[in-house]
């Protein structure tokens, strides 16, 4: 197995682990976490406030996220011959910097009606659990500045050593 096969599978391992991470801290722990009750206990007190809570915001969230992995992955592995290294990072990083608003947006409804049914909720707690999916895609971003750089190092012009370029031509 090369370096960038190990690579790539080890990126998809990420990304999964990733999804399926944000998908149970949106539908259980942040919640619990946040209204200081196990999950079963919060879900009845948001039914008997009348505030919502659903799962498949965070099945969405790790399906969609597991399906980008898997097509991320074929991509980088597949089309090696067309894709540049930069390109594949710059894929990469930019699906691991969109996974923070993709949950922020997604565990919104949950972490609402949480909000709405405990006044003295405890979002420091839940945010404390989500802090590593923030951090992951922060350093995503990071991967995609690294992958821009590279990318423009990589298709800048090269030249000999020493020779001139060639001036603007001079109408006479």
């Amino acid at each position: 197995m090369g370096a960038r096969t190990l690579l790539v599978l080890l990126g998809v391992a990420g990304l999964v682990a990733y999804s399926i991470l944000g998908a149970l801290l949106m539908n259980d722990w942040a919640v619990a976490a946040a209204s200081e009750l196990p999950l079963e206990q919060a879900v009845a007190a948001m039914n008997a406030a009348g505030q919502p809570y659903g799962v498949w915001a965070g099945i969405g969230f790790a399906a969609f996220g597991i399906l980008l992995a898997l097509g991320w992955g074929v991509l980088a592995l597949f089309a090696r011959e067309q894709q540049p290294g930069w390109a594949v990072l710059l894929l990469f990083g930019s699906i691991l910097a969109a996974g923070a608003p993709a949950y922020f947006f997604a565990s919104f409804g949950n972490l609402n009606s949480v909000g709405d049914t405990f006044v003295g909720w405890d979002a420091d707690a839940a945010f404390a659990l989500e802090l590593p999916l923030y951090a992951a895609s922060a350093i995503g971003a990071g991967a995609v500045l690294v992958a821009v750089v590279l990318g423009l190092v990589g298709e800048a012009p090269r030249g000999r050593r020493g020779a001139s370029a060639p001036g603007p031509a001079h109408c006479e």
